[in-house]
């Protein structure tokens, strides 16, 4: 006579995980476990005021400024989830070489001179090949594009490779 509600089942702990942060408690939950390469975020992200939070936290309640504060402990908690080194240190470590290695590649070609898209598919090429779990979304966040105009610039480079495969 006892049938679970589905819609109030508990979810499997392996598949969640929290973060206190400064008077809130932030938990994301995936679904489905992690069983592709692709890096995906939470089904459901709760913020929620802390039981011991102060007076002030409780009356100011989830801002817009906890928002964006809670956005680097979901950051945090899907990269701990996907198994990625070193959690936030990672992301911060390899945005940084993108961005270092996209100045680099710019610098040596001109600023002004044709090339931005091939520079781009050298340093996805370069991300994939030391098997960085998701390159095109490291790539995508660095160079402040979405993942589909990224991968159209990707095209554009390896389409621009073709032909001058051809023409030599």
């Amino acid at each position: 006579m006892s049938a679970q509600n589905p819609l109030h089942a508990v979810p499997d702990p392996s598949l969640e995980l929290t973060r206190r942060d400064d008077g809130f408690v932030v938990t994301a939950r995936w679904r489905t476990h992690a069983g592709s390469s692709a890096i995906t975020g939470p089904d459901e992200v709760v913020i929620r005021v802390a039981d011991d939070a102060a007076p002030e936290v409780r009356t100011r309640g989830v801002t817009s400024a906890v928002l964006h504060r809670t956005g680097r402990q979901v950051d945090d908690m899907v990269a701990e989830f996907h198994d990625l080194p070193n959690v936030g240190a990672y992301q911060v470590m390899v945005r940084r070489y993108i961005e270092g290695r996209l100045a680099e590649l710019a610098q040596a070609r001109g600023a002004a001179a044709d090339g931005f898209e091939a520079d781009l598919l050298e340093v996805f090429e370069d991300l994939a090949g030391r098997g960085h779990p998701d390159p095109l979304g490291a790539l995508a966040t660095a160079a402040g594009q979405s993942r589909p105009a990224l991968d159209h610039l990707l095209d554009v480079a390896r389409q621009r490779n073709d032909q001058e495969g051809h023409i030599a």
